[in-house]
């Protein structure tokens, strides 16, 4: 027994020597570079190894960025059949500023007179990456039943949202990770800083890199958002209890909507690094649709979120092959046409779960209105075909049995709907 507790003690007393070595050997805060922080997380897909680097500062963080990617990057690798190529997940830190602030101050210094051309221009990129990425983010909280979306101003929760980084604004990340994201140093780094500094190489191995916060980011923003959403005011007891109540109950549907968002967001991130394999409103709509899948609709979903993400997008690529059997066309304005030919066509058309629509002429121009909505101008285009004034939807008419046209085919876009005549009879 002595005996045991003696080499127990030894042991113990040699761990303790060892973790103390260890650490005395680790380098000072000040003496470590970013890619200190790099650990490769690479997953395997049906036998291929998808090189994953995840940057983070605990254990913690680095473990939850890289269950996070591996799921989403499942998804993606059987979207495109092949793996997505190497990736960076960057994950933030509590109290660091979002990548959004860095970009939007960037984009201030060089936009302003005098700049250098070449920044302004770098500017631009950027601007309309994150216009992009703003778009994605702007998603519905509703339900398909029509009930209202939940009482959350979306910007408030920006700094939950992650972003996927181009190359150059990576760049302008680590400039700020090197500067302690100091606000003060790091907006007078900006004031020196050349666009060769923003092209320097830094991560041109990773065909993708991506900013994810902290995982308890948005707890603390719901934390300050949601008590405002559901203001009590000088409600009395009994009401402010229930908008206490209300916040509980919607709380985790916003968590795990938010949580399926930031998943979309990857996903639209990946499969844009690989535009090649799909064309823009490919992924858009495939994007839109893994998003819908991860949303929970009134009730937190079950487990099989990935496979539920893999079922959905490959309905969505179905719909993409089909569609690029027969894309949309802009249709050019006919030069000639006999005006008595289109008289068949006037009249109301409508299908289930679509506003009624008019297709009429007045003073010579022809017009297709959409319930009170005010009345588009369509251009001749062909004997059954119309192309509206702004050259982005198209209408064909479709001939019935009768001399009138049963049917009217609205196409825009990756967007096509056919509609059926209604008489005066109906």
């Amino acid at each position: 027994m002595y005996r045991t507790i003696h080499l127990l003690c030894s042991f113990s007393t040699a761990l303790a020597l060892a973790f103390s070595s260890a650490l005395s050997a680790k380098p000072k805060n000040s003496d470590l570079v970013f890619e200190d922080f790099y650990e490769l997380e690479p997953f395997q897909v049906v036998g291929d190894e998808i090189p994953i680097t995840v940057f983070a500062r605990s254990g913690g963080d680095r473990r939850y960025a890289t269950q996070f990617a591996h799921k989403v990057v499942e998804v993606a690798y059987d979207t495109l059949e092949k793996s997505p190529g190497p990736g960076l997940v960057i994950i933030g830190k509590s109290g660091e500023p979002h990548p959004i602030t860095l970009l939007e101050s960037f984009m201030a210094k060089a936009k302003r007179d005098g700049a250098p051309v070449e920044l302004r221009q770098i500017a631009n990129e950027l601007e309309e990456s994150v216009s992009k990425w703003r778009e994605k983010i702007d998603f519905d909280m509703g339900d398909d039943e029509g009930e209202e979306e939940m009482p959350i101003d979306i910007n408030k929760l920006i700094d939950a949202f992650p972003i996927p980084l181009p190359h150059m604004a990576a760049q302008l990340y680590l400039l700020a990770w090197e500067l302690d994201f100091d606000p003060e140093r790091f907006d007078l780094r900006l004031s020196e800083l050349t666009a060769d500094e923003l092209k320097q190489q830094n991560f041109q191995e990773f065909r993708w890199i991506f900013y994810l916060p902290p995982k308890n980011t948005l707890n603390k923003v719901l934390k300050e958002v949601l008590p405002l959403a559901f203001d009590a005011g000088n409600l009395g007891p009994v009401k402010r209890a229930l908008a206490r109540a209300a916040i509980a109950t919607i709380k985790p549907l916003i968590k795990d909507a938010v949580e399926g968002l930031r998943k979309g967001v990857l996903y639209w991130s990946v499969l844009s690094a690989n535009e090649a394999s799909f064309n823009e409103g490919d992924i858009e709509l495939l994007a839109s649709k893994y998003i819908e899948s991860q949303m929970p609709r009134g009730k937190i979903l079950g487990s099989d979120k990935t496979e539920r993400g893999i079922e959905w997008t490959r309905e969505q690529k179905a719909k993409n092959r089909e569609y690029a059997k027969d894309p949309f066309v802009v249709l050019e304005p006919a030069t000639s046409f006999d005006p008595k030919k289109f008289a068949p066509f006037f009249g109301r058309y409508g299908d289930e779960g679509h506003r009624n629509k008019r297709f009429f002429e007045k003073d010579g121009s022809y017009f297709w209105q959409e319930g009170d909505d005010d009345p588009i101008e369509y251009l001749p285009a062909g004997e059954l075909f119309f192309v509206s004034s702004q050259k982005d939807i198209t209408l064909q008419f479709i001939p019935g049995e009768t001399p009138s046209y049963s049917k009217v085919e609205l196409r825009k876009g990756r967007f096509r709907h056919t509609f059926n005549r209604l008489f005066e009879t109906e």
